[in-house]
């Protein structure tokens, strides 16, 4: 068993440490574990993996929204108005 620490997908302050068996990838601990079907963007220390990445002993799982606009665009668009 390891202990990973997911942070809460429909929260964003709260985490939470799990135990899963050895060689979990990301995909198996989307759909078993967590029951997430939906395509979310999953990321381990800030990096965006691959969901065959095989998680390790004390890794932090995030999740990621999809960005709808660039803040960039979004911020001009503001300051012409």
């Amino acid at each position: 068993m390891i202990n990973i620490t997911v942070c809460n997908l429909k929260s964003k302050n709260k985490t939470e440490q799990l135990f899963i068996k050895e060689n979990t990838t990301i995909s198996s601990l989307l759909s078993e574990i967590l029951n997430i079907s939906h395509e979310v963007d999953v990321g381990v220390f800030g990096k965006l993996m691959d969901k065959s990445y095989t998680l390790k002993d004390n890794d932090r799982v995030e999740f990621y929204e999809k960005i709808l606009i660039d803040p960039k665009i979004k911020r001009k668009s503001r300051a012409k108005k």
